[in-house]
């Protein structure tokens, strides 16, 4: 297939892309690059890469046209992730999240592309017991609601002939080629290797399902590939665990480690147990535990696989803070900037 993967420089796109390409699939990637495309240039076979904001397609019809030519499904990863980076800028998150996602899909409805779009289970926010895909949905967030709008709107334009999915994702965590410190069980790996502690905000005791992001790409991969979409919407996840469940785990990989239960004001309320029998009833299941998964990230921050691991660039909120002093319209500019010195400094 020829596949089209909006902001296939991220966290996720950066682990999924490989997994198109080994598989006998052409990938064109779609990314403003708010952290850089570099990684993605060495692949090989290649992608056609196009290094743009997702929101000039909502009124560029032009643009989408020329970005969806040939293309038989879309996965649509392209967002301001995470909850502190979303509340940022609010309009800003609105406008990527929702209003692209909405002009990208009815422009894959006119042409019959397949379309996949990335949500997430904090759309669940705060709900009792295990909840699964006809459950209420109780967004908390800015993030969380750009989601609950997309999912809404793709469910209002499906039809028997064209049927959008939305994947669920539960909390990623594992290492990518574009690595993130602002996930829970990431940034647990990365305080218990270099100071031996893990800060809990909190009494730890709120659920959340996680899902390695090597898992969540081939979830992505098996329903592009598949016939199976049976719902407009699945739940993908591994593990429902509490936050308290992940400091046995990383005591168990590091006896050193001392949790630190640190008090609140703002309280994150968010607590919420997913099922995933929709998701197992199509086919697929995730194969990487959390224990293997922070054994990885521990390693990477060890051997030096991660450099400079403190860095702001692994970290969402704190990167998109920078990049607004330089104002809105020239992220891309400023980031190509950057890459551009980084390339000659190691030339030189």
């Amino acid at each position: 297939m020829n596949i089209l993967v909006t902001g296939g420089a991220g966290y996720l796109g950066s682990i999924m892309v490989p997994k198109l390409l080994v598989r006998g699939h052409k990938v064109r990637v779609v990314d403003v690059g708010y952290f850089g495309v570099s990684h993605l240039r060495n692949l090989r076979p290649g992608v056609e890469l196009i290094r743009e904001d997702v929101r000039r397609y909502i009124t560029d019809k032009d643009q989408s046209a020329n970005i969806l030519e040939g293309i038989d499904c879309i996965i649509h990863l392209a967002a301001i992730s995470n909850d502190p980076s979303a509340e940022l800028n609010p309009d800003l998150t609105n406008q990527v999240n929702f209003q692209a996602t909405a002009a990208l899909a009815e422009q894959a409805k006119k042409r019959n592309i397949k379309f996949l779009f990335s949500s997430s289970c904090s759309v669940y926010g705060e709900s009792p017991g295990k909840v699964d895909e006809t459950g209420e949905v109780n967004p908390l967030t800015a993030y969380a609601h750009s989601k609950v709008n997309s999912d809404r709107f793709l469910a209002s334009i499906a039809s028997d002939t064209w049927c959008p999915v939305s994947l669920r994702n539960g909390t990623l965590y594992g290492f990518s080629t574009r690595m993130r410190f602002d996930l829970v069980i990431n940034i647990f790996s990365f305080m218990s290797t270099l100071y031996n502690e893990i800060r809990i905000f909190g009494d730890g005791k709120q659920w959340r399902p996680f899902l390695h992001v090597s898992d969540c790409a081939k979830a992505f991969i098996h329903f592009a590939e598949c016939d199976c979409n049976e719902h407009l919407v699945y739940n993908i996840a591994n593990q429902n665990l509490r936050v308290v469940d992940l400091v046995r785990i990383f005591k168990n990989i590091n006896p050193n480690v001392k949790e630190k239960y640190i008090d609140s004001i703002d309280k994150d309320t968010r607590n919420y147990n997913v099922s995933t029998e929709r998701m197992l009833k199509a086919g697929f299941i995730p194969k990487i535990d959390v224990s293997l998964g922070v054994e990885e990230i521990v390693d990477a921050i060890t051997t030096g696989a991660i450099q400079d691991p403190e860095s702001i660039f692994y970290r969402n909120a704190k990167w998109m803070k920078e990049l607004t002093q330089f104002g809105d319209t020239n992220h891309k500019e400023f980031v190509e900037l950057m890459e551009s010195m980084a390339r000659f400094i190691i030339s030189s």
